[in-house]
């Protein structure tokens, strides 16, 4: 089929052997035993010129068709047996540890077909549903769904940021019990309700937990922080990824630190998704 749409399409034997990189006489020999199978002519040729007849223009439609059918066949069969690795990651969580993590991950999986996506601060229900394989988050094991996996691979400490403009904005640092008049600009484990880790934090310095509105993901955040409709405590390396003129960040001396986590669905997992979360534990203890 595939001599024969070559033929069809340049009508020139030669011209046909070249683009099929064959000798001229088997694809002569090659179509003339097509011909014998059909029981009919597709092809008029003289010494001159070849020609498609009635029969060999639906037969070359046909043709395109049936090949461009086959090669999706193989590309469908050969996907099946690929592995695929989706990994999620809510907001600043990867910043530190996906980079390191991804590299080691393809040079040694280089066949795997990696995909990377953010997620909805608040929104665990790719993980649940599967369309994530793996995420990095700020959960504590306790905060996730009862169908997740929560593991801490590491901690890094946090800092306050504000608008450029705010009150603070010129302290070298500050103590959690002088944010007692702000309100926070948060990004909430579960949609609507503040992480009860968060409110602890919050009660232990003496805040109420003052809420001013909640970010769907980190650059939501630093934008509402930068209107001046809040403040918020975010990890140090938000600082160094995300300098704007527009914000500053400011050590928070007693403030707990960041999580780095990592979630999965034991119910989904697969070897490739055990190799992935242990490359991520090793990334932790050499990067942080």
């Amino acid at each position: 089929m595939r001599y024969f749409v070559a033929v069809g399409e340049e009508l020139h034997f030669h011209r046909a052997a070249e683009r099929l990189h064959i000798a001229q006489p088997s694809l002569s020999q090659q179509i003339r035993a097509l011909e014998r199978q059909l029981g009919v002519a597709p092809l008029t040729r003289t010494s001159r010129r070849v020609e498609l007849t009635p029969a060999g223009r639906v037969f070359l439609d046909e043709g395109r068709d049936l090949l461009d059918h086959a090669q999706r066949v193989v590309v469908d069969t050969r996907r099946a047996v690929t592995e695929e690795l989706t990994i999620g990651f809510y907001g600043s969580a990867a910043l530190t540890l996906l980079p390191a993590t991804l590299q080691d991950f393809q040079r040694q999986h280089p066949s795997t077909e990696t995909t990377v996506r953010e997620l909805l601060f608040g929104n665990l229900q790719d993980l649940t549903d599967g369309r994530v394989d793996v995420a990095f988050t700020r959960l504590l094991p306790q905060q996730g769904s009862s169908d997740l996996r929560v593991e801490v691979l590491a901690r890094e400490p946090r800092v306050l940021v504000v608008a450029a403009e705010h009150r603070l904005s010129a302290r070298d640092s500050v103590r959690y019990a002088e944010l007692r008049a702000e309100a926070f600009v948060i990004n909430p484990a579960v949609r609507g309700r503040p992480s009860a880790r968060w409110l602890a934090e919050q009660q232990s310095h003496g805040l109420e937990g003052n809420v001013a509105a909640e970010a769907g993901s980190l650059q939501e955040l630093l934008t509402l922080v930068a209107t001046g409709l809040g403040v918020s405590l975010v990890p140090q390396c938000v600082q160094e990824h995300f300098p704007r003129p527009d914000l500053r960040y400011i050590p928070v001396t007693d403030a707990e630190p960041a999580l780095i986590s990592i979630a999965s669905c034991p119910a989904r997992h697969r070897p490739i998704v055990e190799v992935f979360i242990e490359l991520a534990r090793r990334s932790a203890a050499r990067v942080i």
